[in-house]
């Protein structure tokens, strides 16, 4: 079925416009099946169209523009038809537009548009172009063919019925192109909520399988949680102590430089102080030999006996000793203190060498021997180990701290065993003791600088954070297992080929 016939009114006389009239009409007659269909037209279907449509206007359009410009016609009446040439482009872009942003196009719009341009274009205003051409062509001027052309048209009433239905064409397209992006617009809202319906049931549908997925990892770990959150908690207290070695090295640092100086003069000080007494008390010993020889009721020897008597003279020769050597291990104490403080913020002595840790465990056993025979039986487990990158004075150090704490964890009589291994490129050190072991609030402050639970004036809480310090500096780990009655264990973990390049040297004091 045809949509548009060709009709004898749309006939203007001019070959090349009727032509391209008549093809325009072919075109909206091969597009009517596909433009009249009450779904929207997709872009893969309407894009050659669109392109045909586009060259017809370009060829059009330049060729009634050139008939006109050649004619000499009337500048107002050019300027009319070029206006609506220019309409016709601007209305086929829109739809260009749509389709490019929607995908798609209401074909139904596109035909109306076409058919109704063509229709009052051919009836109206290329009518009006070829009269005017025509007369231009008998011989009248172009401002004549104008008034001509008009006058006829002001006295039919078919030219005021077309005149009218030209303005009501022109409401109408206006109407269209406003229903039509208003139509483009809930599309494109229809579009997009169907894609968030579809995200969301994918969404949806993801999160199921996740919580489902989840249920059964969290039956399977729920067993393993408490043991990993244990884990988890020894781990976050052994990495604070980097930030808090920053700070407290420093510290340790400027207290055993500040404590030392005034230490040095009261250490000189008492040991003066010591020679003087002794020198006073020889005296005193002196005069009172001289005394005994003056008689009893000697005025002298009576005034310096109450005198002796009043001071407490035997007292103090007692005493005063006895003061003088409690300053001294008063003041030993505060030194091993100081050299702790200083162990602490330096431990630099040594050099970098290959070592045998087997043996550095060994020959540091053997130095605290004494401390442990008593109370401890010694059993080795110790592997095959190749030499290690590091300073073997520091590590010596670290083992001997551990090893006098595991005899201090035992009270009477009980085990320490020594284990070593190597794998993946590590060598690793076990002490484990069969003492009382530690509940977990201590095992999270063992590190930390001057805390211990041992009686006051046993310890100075500096053992365990110097090793922890120590193993750091060797880019290795030290680690603790321990429960309430069944002992402590701690493993020290040692890359063979020692600390990167980079790390900063040991000698160099600890900075924030």
């Amino acid at each position: 079925m045809t949509f548009m016939n060709w009709s004898r009114h749309f006939v203007t006389g001019i070959e090349v416009v009727d032509r391209e009239h008549r093809r325009l009409v072919d075109l909206i007659n091969e597009a009517a099946p596909l433009l009249s269909r009450s779904e929207p037209v997709l872009a893969a279907d309407l894009e050659e169209l669109l392109d045909q449509l586009s060259t017809y206007a370009q060829t059009h359009f330049r060729d009634e523009e050139r008939l006109m410009g050649a004619a000499g016609m009337d500048p107002a009446c050019v300027a009319q038809q070029v206006l609506a040439h220019r309409a016709f482009v601007e209305e086929l872009a829109t739809m260009r537009q749509e389709v490019d942003a929607n995908g798609e196009l209401d074909g139904r719009l596109l035909l109306r548009f076409l058919a109704n341009w063509l229709s009052f274009h051919m009836l109206a205003d290329d009518q009006v172009m070829a009269r005017q051409l025509v007369l231009i062509g008998e011989g009248h001027s172009a401002a004549e063919a104008a008034a001509r052309v008009r006058e006829a048209k002001e006295d039919t009433p078919q030219a005021v019925l077309t005149e009218a239905l030209i303005d009501l064409y022109g409401v109408v397209t206006v109407r269209n192109r406003t229903l039509q992006t208003s139509n483009a617009q809930l599309r494109a809202a229809r579009r997009e909520l169907a894609e968030l319906n579809a995200d969301l049931e994918t969404q949806i549908e993801a999160r199921t399988r996740e919580l489902t997925q989840t249920n059964h990892e969290l039956l399977r770990e729920q067993a393993e949680l408490q043991q990993a959150m244990e884990a988890i908690e020894r781990t976050q207290s052994q990495l604070l102590q980097s930030e808090k070695m920053a700070a407290v090295g420093q510290l340790a640092a400027g207290v055993a430089h500040e404590i030392n100086n005034p230490i040095g003069f009261v250490s000189s000080n008492l040991g003066s102080l010591r020679t003087y007494v002794d020198a006073l008390l020889a005296l005193i010993d002196v005069s009172a030999a001289a005394l005994a020889a003056l008689p009893a009721d000697h005025p002298a020897r009576l005034a310096v006996e109450g005198a002796w008597q009043e001071a407490e003279v035997d007292f103090l020769r007692e005493d005063i000793p006895s003061l003088i050597g409690e300053s001294a291990e008063g003041l030993a104490r505060v030194r091993k203190i100081v050299a702790d403080l200083k162990d602490f913020s330096h431990a630099d002595e040594g050099a970098w060498q290959e070592a045998d840790l087997n043996s550095g465990l060994e020959s540091t056993l053997n130095v605290i021997w004494n401390e442990l025979k008593y109370k401890a039986k010694v059993v080795r487990e110790l592997g095959e180990l190749p030499a290690v990158r590091c300073i073997p004075a520091q590590l010596n150090q670290v083992f001997m701290n551990l090893l006098v704490n595991a005899g201090q964890a035992i009270e009477k009589e009980g085990t320490i065993t020594l284990r070593s291994g190597y794998e993946a490129q590590e060598v690793w050190v076990e002490i484990e003791d069969s003492g009382g072991g530690m509940p977990p609030e201590v095992q999270k402050r063992i590190f930390e600088p001057f805390f211990t639970t041992k009686a006051v004036g046993k310890g100075t809480g500096l053992g365990l954070p110097i090793s922890w310090e120590i193993i750091q500096r060797h880019a290795g780990t030290i680690s603790v297992d321990s429960e309430p009655g069944r002992g402590t264990c701690f493993c020290i973990r040692l890359p063979v080929a020692g600390p990167p390049p980079l790390d900063p040297p040991l000698h160099t004091e600890v900075s924030s």
